[in-house]
């Protein structure tokens, strides 16, 4: 049988939760609205697969460009490119 090629594989480090931060998400995190321009991170929680973007993108800055529906996308600059990802707010976390 051939290796898999999925999205998620590698990832089992990047994509695990602590123990602490393991159940149900808080709902600040759930409701908190990103506006046009805000600046975020990309935090993927595992435990939700819809609206995840791809593990290449965990743990970068990217700036809110466009909202579309519940989700936002994100413009992430990648060396001389700007990518843009659409995630949902659960994959999402306000930069300080």
């Amino acid at each position: 049988m051939g290796k898999s090629k999925g999205p998620r594989r590698k990832s089992r480090s990047a994509l695990r939760k602590r123990v602490r931060e393991r159940g149900k998400l808080g709902l600040g995190r759930l409701l908190t609205r990103y506006e046009v321009g805000d600046t975020v991170i990309i935090n993927i929680d595992s435990a939700i697969h819809k609206g995840m973007p791809h593990r290449r993108y965990q743990g970068k800055v990217g700036t809110v460009v466009e909202r579309r529906g519940r989700a936002c996308v994100v413009e992430v600059p990648q060396r001389r490119t700007v990518k843009l990802i659409v995630a949902t707010p659960e994959h999402l976390k306000m930069q300080q």
